[in-house]
């Protein structure tokens, strides 16, 4: 009987050090050990934590634009100037864009870029929604180009954020300011091109050659793609320290 049991454990002893690749002790106690758990588990839970409680889409104001997911879609020459992030989805306004990052939950990595330039995307419309007493959060809404864009803001920060809601008013400013400047300057260019006499065809060739590159650097100078100087400028005037 005991020669028995002594080759059983034997043989149990053997499949643990095969299991274990060594150490059946320790291999035991890294899978059941709750700080086994790692670090991708932990933001998984997290995730589906925030899904269950409706809050997976509301936002904070991001401090650390190094880490958001549109630091991997910059282009050169553009830097994000102010950002809101959850555990959903992202928006980084750029000195040229809105580029928002969105995801069908929390949990998902499995992400939507959508890149949309203030040169050829006006905004308008834009809102402010505070909190309700019950309410969880405040709203930022507005229109850029064709996309309708509501962006869900903690309530703690709602006395913050206000400065971003003036913000894009001011943006929208500029951008119309822009596009007035440019309709002026085509209808300037329209209206002189009726008053000339064309006398040859070369003169015609060489009328059109500058008039092309005359239009291409006055939208380049009327229009321009970067709103740095714009938009830091609001953001000194109209954002207060973060507390």
């Amino acid at each position: 009987m005991d020669t028995l049991n002594r080759s059983t454990k034997r043989r149990d002893d053997a499949a643990l050090l095969h299991f274990g690749r060594g150490n059946p002790a320790s291999r035991i106690t890294t899978m059941s050990s709750p700080n086994g758990c790692s670090h991708t588990t932990r933001n998984m839970f997290k995730g589906l934590t925030k899904d269950l409680t409706g809050s997976a889409d509301i936002c904070t104001t991001a401090t650390r634009f190094n880490k958001l997911h549109a630091a991997a879609y910059l282009l050169p020459e553009e830097d994000v100037l102010f950002a809101f992030e959850s555990a959903k989805e992202e928006f980084a306004f750029t000195n040229e864009a809105l580029i928002m990052t969105l995801g069908e939950s929390a949990t998902t990595t499995r992400k939507l870029v959508k890149r949309l330039t203030y040169r050829e995307c006006p905004i308008d419309n834009v809102l402010f929604e505070t909190t309700g007493r019950v309410d969880r959060d405040c709203e930022i809404k507005f229109r850029i180009g064709e996309h309708d864009v509501s962006i869900d803001i903690a309530r703690k920060e709602e006395a913050y954020v206000k400065g971003f809601y003036k913000t894009l008013l001011l943006l929208e400013r500029e951008q119309r300011s822009r596009y007035r400047s440019w309709d002026q300057a085509t209808k300037g260019l329209g209206e002189g091109a009726d008053s000339l006499k064309l006398n040859a065809g070369h003169d015609l060739v060489a009328q059109a050659t500058q008039a092309a590159t005359w239009m291409e650097n006055a939208f380049a100078e009327r229009n321009s793609r970067c709103y740095r100087a714009v938009i830091t400028s609001a953001l000194a005037e109209t954002v207060s320290t973060k507390k």
